[in-house]
């Protein structure tokens, strides 16, 4: 029963959903916008949940779309996203 217990917490922790990184926006001028996600895994490669979020947040000035520019390390284990406002 010993051995079961470590071996069941690593399998639980090994389904745990690893996409759990929400972008975050980390700045925003008007013209710009970065997301930021953390990149412990590699689950801070741009998805479509940046685009969605980058879009979201450029069309709530007088921009109509976002385009994405840029990715950059800005930490050890995070990533930041560049996306033009248009």
């Amino acid at each position: 029963m010993k051995f079961y217990l470590p071996l069941f917490a690593a399998l639980s922790m090994a389904a745990c959903d690893v996409e759990g990184s929400k972008p975050l926006v980390s700045d925003y001028n008007g013209a710009s916008v970065k997301i930021a996600q953390t990149n412990f895994f590699g689950e801070g490669v741009r998805g479509p949940k940046t685009d969605a979020e980058a879009l979201r947040i450029c069309t709530t000035g007088s921009k109509k779309r976002a385009e994405y520019a840029s990715t950059r390390q800005s930490g050890e284990y995070e990533v930041e996203h560049l996306y033009l406002c248009l």
